[in-house]
């Protein structure tokens, strides 16, 4: 059982990790993409500071509720990726750029998978984690 906890550790901080660093080298291509408050560019650098910040958290304090937030991260971020490939997004009322991105390239591709095996692996830490803590709370 700790093998696999700590490769669901492993597994999910790389998989942010990995998106986090995808969307710091794009942030300043996707920085002309502006609302009146951010830009696209400051919005994957969000994404990248709180992949980075939920990694460092997985890794100090390796808790359920930090797998959760993990995988809210990275469900999140796959989900508006996916969005703004299918559908334009006008956020144009709460100060963020209008983001439509219709094409499919590397970065993005490795982004997604990257963002699907974090959302995966940090569901199953929850799971794992919280089978181990009542295993250890039923332990006389």
């Amino acid at each position: 059982m700790r093998v696999l906890r700590i490769a669901l550790y492993a597994l999910t901080g790389a998989g942010l990790i990995v998106n986090a660093v995808i969307h710091l080298q794009l942030a300043a291509t996707f920085d002309a993409v502006t609302g009146s408050l951010l830009s696209q560019g400051d919005l994957f650098r969000i994404q990248a500071a709180a992949g980075i910040l939920i990694t460092v958290a997985l890794v100090i304090a390796r808790r359920a509720w930090v797998a959760v937030i993990a995988a809210v991260i990275a469900l999140g971020g796959l989900g508006m990726l996916v969005l703004t490939t299918l559908v334009p997004l006008d956020l144009t009322a709460l100060g963020l750029p209008a983001i439509f991105e219709p094409v499919w390239y590397s970065d993005k591709v490795i982004a997604a998978l990257a963002q699907g095996l974090a959302a995966l692996t940090a569901a199953a830490l929850v799971l794992v984690e919280r089978r181990r803590r009542a295993a250890v709370a039923h332990t006389p």
